[in-house]
């Protein structure tokens, strides 16, 4: 399999997931610094969405920005740019001045460029992928199966260095790791067979940029649907990782080790089914695969009200992890087929934005909702919004199955 991948395309896989890596050394450092100091859940929530926001105004210029520069520009100034504002955090808390406002800046700075960035990676993807003549579900399917491996070492080695050394030195290696993805761009760019330093002139305005995306997104219903479905998984998955999984690790068992192997656990469940959805993709409908990983992912939700204990924990999270694991892959996957190169990176960028739109809202509820009476009863709570988003896609593919019917006849 790897043999049938060329060197550019393996090297591109290859340096997102070292910068996931870091990511995900970081996702475990923040909110358990900021539990470490206050003990509130609430300004773990608070903090994290202030750095999620700039992936939400992100829709008004990745996609203009990697078009007008090019992919490959954006992409290392985004690394550059991400590890100068990462390696900062580390750097005011030794001179003790870090306060929370000022973090909340730095991660506001430190993801200002992320989307750009990934965008940019994913428009040199796609058009490796159309250069050479591979197949969308294996490529797609093995970048998700790396980001799943990255997010699944990168808790184990996190939690391993706060328990070693202190949570903050954990976030050292996330700033080495954006200037090592920025490197190797450089190291890899002549082996590049399509052309990733492609400009395109863009309208001045981005609501005019934007607005062929949106008219096109409305004309596909069932890309719509995947969209709203997504956004609403996002909504409760997010918080659940960064939000409610310290809070427990930290109020019922009060170990980062814990934390670290639940992340691994839900990392492990991820991706076996990217690889699974790899190799086996191409064999059953998006719309089926979707129905049945989020709702087994609600019934899982609920099974955390019902069960309790340290190893049933992790178990519960590694079968999370399979209900969740696809979701990337299939909707990668369902933008290439169906959107030409010309609207892959305003969809890339519609996609991602939207699905992080409510996501501050997710943060702040489930936040007050760990604060409140009923904290116990969070897995449940996000297990209803899950269903509700199920139910508006069931109606949504329904509609648009029986307009295609009815078009047919």
């Amino acid at each position: 399999m790897i043999k049938r991948i060329p060197f550019q395309i393996s090297g591109l896989l290859a340096l997102n997931g070292v910068s996931i890596l870091g990511n995900a050394i970081t996702e475990i450092a923040i909110p358990w610094l900021i539990l470490e100091i206050s003990g509130s859940p609430l300004l773990v929530a608070t903090v994290m969405s202030a750095k999620i926001l700039p992936l939400i105004f992100s829709i008004f210029f990745s996609a203009q920005l990697v078009d007008k520069y090019g992919a490959f520009r954006i992409s290392v100034l985004s690394d550059l740019v991400n590890f100068l504002s990462v390696l900062l955090i580390p750097v005011f808390y030794t001179m003790d001045i870090l306060h929370f406002y000022l973090l909340a800046v730095l991660l506001i700075f430190s993801t200002v460029l992320d989307s750009p960035g990934r965008l940019a990676k994913d428009v040199m993807l796609a058009k490796e992928i159309r250069q050479n003549k591979r197949e969308h579900e294996l490529i797609n399917g093995i970048n998700s199966t790396i980001e799943n491996i990255c997010d699944l070492i990168g808790p184990v080695i996190g939690s391993f260095i706060i328990a070693l050394l202190g949570t903050i030195n954990a976030l050292y290696f996330d700033a080495i790791s954006f200037l090592a993805v920025a490197l190797g761009l450089i190291i890899l760019r002549k082996h590049f067979i399509a052309n990733i330093n492609e400009v395109t002139k863009t309208p001045s305005l981005p609501h005019h940029y934007f607005l062929e995306a949106f008219r096109y997104i409305k004309s596909e219903k069932a890309l719509f649907a995947v969209l709203i479905i997504s956004s609403v998984v996002n909504f409760v998955l997010t918080p659940f990782l960064i939000v409610y999984l310290p809070y427990v690790n930290k109020q019922e068992f009060n170990s980062v080790l814990s934390l670290g192997v639940s992340m691994t656990c839900f990392g492990v469940g991820t991706t076996l089914s990217s690889l699974l959805y790899g190799v086996y993709g191409k064999h059953f409908s998006s719309n089926r695969i979707i129905l049945s990983g989020y709702s087994l992912f609600v019934l899982f939700l609920i099974s955390l009200n019902l069960f309790s204990g340290q190893y049933i924990l992790f178990i519960q999270l590694f079968a999370i992890g399979m209900c969740i694991g696809f979701s990337a892959p299939v909707e990668v996957t369902l933008i290439q087929r169906q959107v030409s190169e010309k609207l892959f990176g305003r969809m890339m960028t519609l996609f991602s934005s939207t699905r992080f739109l409510a996501v501050p809202v997710g943060y702040l509820c489930f936040g007050a909702v760990l604060e409140s009476g009923l904290a116990r009863q969070t897995p449940l709570i996000m297990a209803g919004v899950v269903l509700g988003g199920l139910a508006i896609y069931g109606v949504m593919q329904k509609r648009e199955k029986s307009e295609n019917d009815n078009f047919s006849v």
